[in-house]
């Protein structure tokens, strides 16, 4: 694995942190042609584009950068994107575009970035996108990605509005009905509906529906992205009951580390990784803590399936 990256910056904390820095909108200024490189890029179908021209120009859009060899949390930011696309519905492709625009263009062919999208469920509307290294440097440089290796690329993302100049940089580890928002209250017909002015989208918004039962936040905010509970597999195996299925040591090792798991050849880990070949579980730094509050939360809500007369409200 290129990047491997200290396990304490995978923490909910990390993350939280992470979407608190990249919140603040961008000094972007106006945003056109004479400023966004209109390089030529290739979807995961094969089609060139150009960046400018047939991407931006009189669109709103959100561009996160990733690549699909990742095994840390390229993957889980990837699964948000998939979040917001579920969020934004039938806008997606009709007037909001994600683009996805891979860092390691030699490894990530258009071969290589459909089979990544096709395991997150991308629908019409969000691109995976390559290009030649040269073209890809400009592309990262221009919006704002500016790391100096893999192992340091950050996971903030631009959204922004090709015809009005507007640009906003936040982060997909915020709420993804907020961040679906933000990309609506771009569009000067739809602030003018709701009666709101640019930076007032986050003001409308209601919390999530927290219980004060351990683990519910961890699980909404690292695991709900790629699993369901009672709902089927997704990007990754449905877990409602895997506290009955797997040994629950087995379960603490393998939310600690799932990297070492799959290194040692588990067997489980190793079926699980061919089951779900699109994408594989990053380490995300759990403490054993984290890891039996996460348990105990799983317990719970497989409790509430099984016995739905006496269940309380609906929580994610």
């Amino acid at each position: 694995m290129r990047d491997t990256l200290h396990a304490s910056c995978f923490t909910i904390c990390a993350l939280l942190l992470c979407a608190a820095l990249f919140a603040a909108p961008a000094s972007a200024g106006n945003w056109g042609a004479s400023y966004i490189p209109n390089v030529p890029l290739v979807t995961q179908d094969g089609q060139t584009v150009r960046l400018y021209d047939d991407l931006i120009k009189n669109k709103i859009v959100l561009i996160n950068f990733m690549y699909a060899g990742c095994k840390q949390v390229c993957p889980l930011a990837t699964a948000r994107m998939a979040q917001v696309q579920k969020e934004l519905g039938d806008h997606v492709g009709r007037d909001i575009f994600l683009y996805s625009i891979t860092l390691d263009p030699e490894h990530d062919t258009p071969e290589v970035l459909k089979k990544h999208a096709e395991a997150f469920h991308a629908g019409p509307g969000w691109l995976f996108l390559t290009g030649t290294p040269d073209d890809i440097a400009i592309v990262r440089y221009k919006l704002g990605e500016r790391s100096k290796s893999l192992t340091e690329h950050n996971n903030g993302v631009m959204a922004g509005n090709g015809a009005t100049g507007e640009w906003e940089r936040t982060s997909l580890f915020e709420d993804t009905g907020k961040l679906a928002l933000v990309l609506l209250n771009m569009d000067p017909a739809f602030r003018a509906k709701r009666g709101s002015q640019p930076g007032t989208a986050y003001a409308e918004m209601t919390a999530i529906p927290y219980v004060s039962q351990a683990g519910q936040a961890l699980f909404v905010k690292a695991c709900s992205s790629c699993h369901t509970i009672g709902q089927g597999d997704h990007v990754g195996p449905d877990l409602q009951g895997v506290t009955s299925r797997r040994d629950r040591a087995w379960l603490s090792q393998f939310l600690q580390a799932p990297n070492l798991m799959r290194a040692k050849k588990d067997p489980i880990a190793v079926a699980l990784s061919a089951k779900f070949p699109g994408v594989l579980m990053p380490n995300l730094g759990l403490s054993e803590t984290d890891v039996g509050d996460l348990l105990a939360y799983l317990d719970m809500r497989t409790a509430r399936l099984a016995a739905p007369a006496h269940a309380e409200a609906k929580v994610p």
